[in-house]
């Protein structure tokens, strides 16, 4: 019996490229966490905030957000004053930096 030979050409099968196994990720301790949280205050600010936290009967979160609000009020209020006094045509009185 004669032998019948296909007209097509089969390509040849490339092997796959191996992978790499993945790194297992690891998981953050609840300390990381923590610390990319919130930013890190120097211990002689961290004490006087926790003092007067205890003194005002308030959580730290709670002495911490009155104190950004009352930081945000100052500095806008600042920034306003500033304003109106560089359109104001009066004589103003400025001091040098030493």
């Amino acid at each position: 019996m004669a032998r019948k030979t296909s007209k097509s050409k089969t390509k040849p099968k490339a092997s796959k490229p191996s992978r790499a196994k993945a790194k297992p990720i690891k998981a953050k301790t609840a300390a990381a966490k923590n610390a990319a949280a919130k930013p890190a205050l120097p211990k002689d600010l961290e004490k006087r905030l926790w003092s007067l936290a205890k003194q005002m009967e308030k959580t730290m979160g709670a002495l911490m957000l009155q104190a950004l609000c009352e930081f945000a009020d100052a500095w806008e209020e600042h920034c306003r004053t500033v304003k109106a006094l560089q359109d104001d045509d009066r004589v103003q009185l400025a001091v040098k930096p030493e």
